[in-house]
């Protein structure tokens, strides 16, 4: 195999060379990132809001189709209740029609 002719110092100085131009260019890319994202951070931070009016949707309770009753357990019709009471002075059990 032949060889390039480059003695061991000089083939060291072109190695370091080419590292150092590297990492010059990364450096660079990364600074230039930095400086974008500074930039659009302070964009987003201080810029003016276009449109105030800008109006909040209400939130509806979501339809269902369960009955009123069943929805809210805290009503209960007076026809219930009278048949409860009337059950439990018989000293028998209530049978209830929910339709």
């Amino acid at each position: 195999m032949r060889e390039l002719g480059l003695d061991p110092e000089t083939a060291l100085r072109l190695i370091n060379l080419l590292l150092r131009g590297a990492g010059y260019f990364f450096a660079g890319f990364a600074m230039l990132g930095v400086s974008l994202y500074v930039v659009f951070l302070c964009r987003e931070i201080f810029a003016a809001r276009s449109s105030p009016k800008k109006r909040i949707a209400e939130v509806r309770e979501p339809l269902s189709h369960a009955p009123v009753v069943e929805r809210k357990p805290h009503v209960i019709p007076a026809k219930t209740l009278a048949l409860v009471e009337e059950a439990t002075a018989a000293g028998g059990e209530a049978v209830i029609d929910w339709r």
